[in-house]
């Protein structure tokens, strides 16, 4: 399976772009907020559907980074400073407004790309592919909202373990053993897919529709 790798490909990028909007650079600044929008808004969707909220915490984060730019520390992990501001944000205005969903949907995607066509010819050629998505999806959702945000991360994002506990703020060992136990239970809930479950997971949040036309 070729692995997701959203994060590190214009990561050097993304920290020039964030040293020169530092440096007072509104080309840059546009040019930062345009390649992480998509991400972050996706990201979001774990925690709540409210499009509006989510489109409101996204500005609201690059507003407050444009007026704190002078004092903002340089940093070669923009995307993960990027998406712990958000969440640190978006929790705070759910634990306000009570809007937190009581099911975390993980019906998200964005253009990422596999070349596991092994695994991917082994749904669609099934005459039970719908009955495996549900199959599938049910099984994500039933696993408690901290694991499935762990398993988000890592799957679809690409983050390392590292990474992951700067976001989650939590401890690097407790990251991997939120996966550990997440793929156990996916093993257990899925007995078709056992051999192959990571690769089930990053195809499967990979392939759902998600419309962002209104972003």
């Amino acid at each position: 399976m070729k692995k997701s790798t959203p994060i590190p490909v214009d990561e050097p990028l993304l920290a020039d772009l964030w040293n020169r909007f530092r440096e007072n650079d509104e080309q840059a600044f546009d040019e930062l907020a345009r390649r992480r929008y998509r991400l972050l808004f996706n990201y979001a969707t774990r925690f709540t559907k409210d499009t509006e909220l989510i489109k409101d915490c996204i500005q609201d984060l690059f507003l407050e980074l444009w007026y704190r730019r002078t004092r903002l520390a340089d940093t070669p992990y923009v995307t993960v400073y990027l998406i712990c501001a958000l969440r640190n944000n978006l929790l705070r205005k759910l634990k306000v407004n009570t809007r937190l969903d009581d099911s975390v949907d993980l019906a998200a995607s964005c253009d990422v790309f596999t070349d596991n066509l092994t695994v991917e010819t082994m749904l669609i050629s099934s005459e039970s592919m719908s009955q495996n998505e549900r199959e599938i999806r049910n099984a994500i959702n039933r696993l408690p909202r901290r694991q499935q945000e762990v398993i988000f991360l890592k799957f679809y994002e690409g983050l390392s373990n590292e990474e992951i506990a700067k976001v989650m703020d939590i401890e690097k060992q407790t990251v991997a053993n939120f996966i550990y136990r997440a793929i156990n239970q996916l093993k257990n809930d899925l007995p078709s897919f056992s051999q192959i479950i990571p690769q089930i997971i990053f195809l499967f949040l990979s392939s759902q529709p998600f419309d962002l036309q209104s972003c």
